[in-house]
This record gives C-alpha cells, sequence and structure tokens, in this order.
C-alpha cells in the first residue's frame, strides 16, 4: 500500500498543519476580541441605561465596580524619540491591580462630598454638579481631593507606571489604539476647530453647559469614544479629562528610578498628570498629537484644574 505521508507529502501535510494552527490562532484571537468588545458595549450601554434612570445610587456603584484587570509582567515605559523627560524607553515590571475603565465622574464625586463635607469644583453650585453632567467626568479637582476620594472608596491613585501600561499594552504602540494619529478616537481639539479658550475662566463657563455633540468644546460622558479604547479596554486616556496619578514629577527622566514599580516620591513640587484634556490653552492640534501618546508626560501648577480629573486604581493580592 502507498504511505499516505512520503518526503513530498510530509511537507505539505506540516505546512497544511501550521496553515490550519494559524487559522485557529486568528479565530481565537478574534473571538476574545469580539468577546471583549461586546463586554465593553454592554458596560457603556448600562452606564447610559443607569443615567438616563437617574438613579445616581445605582450609577455610582456599578461604575465603581467596572474596573480593568491589568496583569503582572513587563511593558515597555517611556520614549527615547519623545521628549526628554520621558527617557530613557526601558522595560519595566509591574505588579497586577484594577484600574478603572472610566473616569470618575460627578455623581461619584457627589456622593464623596456629600460625605466628607468637602469643598465642589468651581463650576458646581454648591454640592450640586450641572444639569445634565451624571455621566461626564469629574474635573477641577485638586490632587489631595481626588487622592482623598480614591482612599474613600478603598482605593488609590494609579501611579505614573501603572497609567502608562493600562495605556499602551506590552506592544509599545504609541496611542491607546495603535501607532497613527486619530483625534476622532478622543474628546479633543480638532483642525476644523479655532482655539480653545485661554484663561481659566472661560473653561469654567464652558463647563457649565451641557452638550454630548461629538467635539462641541465640551467634557462629554464617559464612554463616548469607544473606539479610542486602550488594549485592555481602558476608555478616555486621550481626550475628555486629563489625569492626577499618584507620582511627583521630577523634572528629569526615568534614569534614577527603579525598574520593578517605579514611583516617583519627589522633589515635593508638581504631581504628574498624564492624558489629554478636552481643551488645551496652546490651541495646537501638533502638541495636542504629541500630548496624546501614551509616553507622554505632563504636570499642573494649578491647585484646580478645569482640565484635570482622574480615575482610581487598586492592588491585586497575589
Amino acid at each position: 500500500m502507498r504511505p499516505i505521508f512520503n518526503s513530498k507529502n510530509s511537507k505539505w501535510g506540516i505546512r497544511l498543519l501550521l496553515i490550519v494552527l494559524a487559522a485557529g490562532s486568528v479565530a481565537i484571537w478574534f473571538s476574545r476580541r469580539s468577546s471583549s468588545d461586546a463586554d465593553l458595549k454592554a458596560q457603556i450601554d448600562r452606564v447610559r441605561q443607569l443615567t438616563r434612570s437617574s438613579d445616581t445610587t445605582t450609577f455610582s456603584d456599578v461604575v465603581d465596580r467596572t474596573v480593568v484587570r491589568i496583569p503582572a509582567g513587563e511593558f515597555m515605559m517611556g520614549s527615547d524619540t519623545g521628549r526628554g523627560d520621558e527617557k530613557p524607553e526601558r522595560s519595566v515590571y509591574l505588579d497586577a491591580f484594577d484600574l478603572d475603565r472610566f473616569e470618575v465622574t460627578n455623581a461619584q464625586y457627589q456622593r464623596f462630598l456629600q460625605a466628607t463635607g468637602r469643598t465642589a469644583p468651581p463650576y458646581w453650585t454648591g454640592v450640586g454638579y450641572p444639569i445634565g453632567q451624571t455621566d461626564f467626568p469629574v474635573v477641577g479637582v485638586s490632587w489631595e481631593e481626588a487622592d482623598a476620594y480614591c482612599s474613600w472608596i478603598g482605593k488609590r491613585l494609579p501611579t505614573e507606571a501603572e497609567w502608562e501600561k493600562a495605556c499602551r499594552g506590552v506592544d509599545g504602540r504609541t496611542y491607546p489604539w495603535g501607532n497613527l494619529w486619530d483625534y476622532a478616537r478622543g474628546n479633543v481639539e480638532t483642525s476644523e476647530q479655532s482655539a480653545w479658550p485661554l484663561d481659566w475662566d472661560q473653561a469654567w463657563t464652558i463647563l457649565k453647559s451641557t452638550s454630548t455633540t461629538s467635539h462641541s468644546r465640551q467634557l462629554q460622558p464617559i464612554g463616548s469614544y469607544p473606539e479610542g479604547a486602550s488594549p485592555y479596554g481602558v476608555l478616555d486616556m486621550v481626550g475628555n479629562a486629563s489625569e492626577w496619578v499618584e507620582d511627583w514629577y521630577n523634572w528629569s527622566d526615568y534614569t534614577a528610578l527603579p525598574s520593578h514599580n517605579p514611583r516617583s516620591s519627589g522633589p515635593p513640587w508638581n504631581h504628574v498628570v498624564r492624558g489629554t484634556p478636552w481643551f488645551d490653552p496652546y490651541g495646537s492640534t501638533s502638541w495636542i498629537q504629541v500630548m496624546s501618546r501614551c509616553a507622554a508626560r505632563n504636570s499642573s501648577h494649578e491647585t484646580r484644574d478645569p482640565r484635570v480629573g482622574f480615575r482610581c486604581a487598586v492592588s491585586v493580592v497575589p
């Protein structure tokens, strides 16, 4: 009987097997991606449903619990081609942690104010946020207030390294969605718009109005840009609110920081801000493109900045 696999057939058989295995891997990847996209859509739909119901208690509880697990392991942090404070690009190891999928919203922050008696952001009326902004990210809070909120809810601010890994994943991508800039994936200034407001007073006034029109020079509801999700499904890491992180801005680079769970503890001048905001006083689209990179760093000199909000993290106990 003629053998099924002779030397020639064996090569074709191996090739066929490799093709089948590759196809299976692609199918699994697409299946996982589709499942992840479906989960993301379901969570956004749930947030919208709760917003319409006016049940701010349930809304806040649900958003509090909507977190993304960032697994332990190495990733490439920083950039050798970016600004000087991003250097050197290097491999950093982080322990596992959970990160809020969404930025902290007005409704969530309102509970905190009612429980603690702290001062509301300047664009609120008393402890009431602007009408129609239940699911908008809260901004205009100081680092100390953001830190206090995360502690109050049983979490903490993410470190700078944790924020960057959640933004770019482990493949070293430039933006949360990949390596090509696309302003439509986040609530940032577009080239079609005129200059943004150049002083804080104008910004605070704009924050009091509510608009859900894309790129309308206003904060947008959390989850308005699902196409801008990071590899882990974290949203609004480009646009909407810039975000406080735990670290102090060291005015230098990463040379002196460890490669395992790095955290900058000084000098105590300004805390690091990550991610681009809904407006920028520089008003330059090229500047916004540069600062929207996952590796980009910034800090705020303002105690209350109309551009800056936050999200919380929590360590995962092995």
